[in-house]
This record gives C-alpha cells, sequence and structure tokens, in this order.
C-alpha cells in the first residue's frame, strides 16, 4: 500500500513541478528578459516554441490548475507516514521538491500579475 502511495504522491510532485516551470516559461521568464532589455530572446524563444502564446492567454487557468495540483500534493505528504525503513529520507525529498514548485509558482504568479502594475506605481 505504501508504494502506490509513494507513486501517487511522486507523480503528483512531477505535475505541480512541470506545471510551475511551464507557469515560469510562459508568464514570468518572458517579462523578466523584457525587463531586462533581452526582448530579442523573447522574440527567438517565442518563435521556437510558439504554444507559449497560447499557455500565456491562459495563464489563469495554468496557475490555478498548478496550485491544485500542489494542494493535492500538500495532503498527501500530510497523511504518508515514514513506517518503512529508508522512506524517512525520500519524504524529506519530496517535501523539498514540494516547497521548491511552490516557490516557483508564487514567484511566476508575483511577475505575471504584480510585477508591472508595481513598477508602474513605483515609476509614478
Amino acid at each position: 500500500m505504501l508504494n502506490r502511495d509513494k507513486l501517487t504522491t511522486n507523480a503528483s510532485l512531477l505535475g505541480g513541478l512541470g506545471l510551475a516551470l511551464i507557469g515560469t516559461t510562459c508568464c514570468a521568464l518572458p517579462i523578466l528578459l523584457v525587463a531586462l532589455g533581452m526582448g530579442s530572446a523573447v522574440a527567438a524563444m517565442v518563435s521556437a516554441m510558439p504554444w507559449l502564446v497560447m499557455v500565456s492567454q491562459y495563464k489563469h487557468i495554468t496557475f490555478t490548475l498548478t496550485a491544485i495540483i500542489l494542494a493535492y500534493s500538500f495532503w498527501r505528504l500530510t497523511r504518508m507516514t515514514a513506517c518503512e525503513p529508508g522512506s524517512q529520507n525520500t519524504l524529506k525529498w519530496q517535501r523539498r521538491a514540494l516547497w521548491f514548485s511552490s516557490v516557483i509558482l508564487i514567484l511566476s504568479m508575483f511577475t505575471a500579475y504584480l510585477l508591472l502594475p508595481l513598477s508602474l506605481w513605483l515609476d509614478a
């Protein structure tokens, strides 16, 4: 039973990390590159990966889905216990991966939704 729980938790962690990275690539990274004066890098990135335009148009769905999957991962990790020898180390790494994914999501959401209004407010 624990192996199935571990597999489900690992899958949800991997899904959350993947979606957090997609959210960063579609929304946060282009804004950051343009702010640093690297607009040509954004143009090259969009021409190489045209699906980024569609994902960035629906970024609220991407971020919501990522938050739901990460919340599910948090819930799964709170239910798991370290019963088997060596599983305590696995749980420690799963928690680290989950917190890393959550930080990526929060930074991406800050960049996608709050960076421009904040910079405009500071300019005025």
